[in-house]
């Protein structure tokens, strides 16, 4: 029976690998100018503004894009759809372009994410888990089909009430290469961190 609560804990880690594919997915990202001239700082903040604003629409394509790179479909022995897992996730979720400088042919751009706080869905997950572990009774004589329903209930509901919350400032640094600004390779790390830590 603890087994079967214990593989509660899977969400916690699905959702951790979201973060990281989201992150390197993010960083990966290398802004070119276009045929008109434009200033360097300009190209950047278009594109991010068009990469960042692709998750606050809860764009269809991308949610279904990083539910299967992560194979959300784990989720659905437990009565819980993926993509509609991380739309309820990513809910809320906003952004801001704090500023971008450009020095030659490197730059740096200061972004703040929100989104519902990664630490709050782990507390009312443990709290979740802690809960349904003290009272066994309820678990008593669930077939194995009912309990993995129950898991789906506290994984789903554990979202409920989580609050919006801004992660602290990420500064992604840029180098232009043959026209192309790429991000450093740190960034996937600075931005996983930040989503991991609000």
């Amino acid at each position: 029976m603890l087994c079967k609560v214990n593989s509660l804990n899977k969400s916690t880690g699905i959702l951790a690998s979201f973060i990281l594919v989201l992150a390197l997915a993010f960083s990966l990202v290398a802004f070119s100018g276009c045929s008109q001239p434009q200033d360097d700082s300009q190209v950047i903040e278009q594109s991010l503004t068009s990469e960042l604003n692709s998750i606050k629409d809860l764009d269809d394509s991308f949610v279904n894009e990083f539910s299967e790179s992560i194979n959300m479909s784990q989720l659905s022995m437990y009565g819980i759809d993926g993509v509609e897992f991380m739309k309820a996730y990513l809910d809320g979720f906003d952004y801001t372009i704090d500023s971008i400088n450009v020095n030659g042919d490197t730059a740096e751009a200061q972004i703040t994410l929100t989104c519902k706080s990664y630490t709050g869905y782990q507390q009312a997950l443990e709290e979740a888990v802690t809960k349904i572990t003290e009272n066994p009774d309820e678990l008593a004589g669930m077939s194995n089909e009912d309990i993995n329903k129950k898991i789906g209930e506290i994984v789903t509901g554990s979202l409920d009430g989580v609050e919006l919350k801004p992660t602290e400032p990420i500064t992604i640094t840029y180098t232009k290469v043959n026209d192309v600004w790429e991000p450093a390779s740190s960034t996937s790390g600075d931005i996983s961190a930040a989503l991991m830590t609000n």
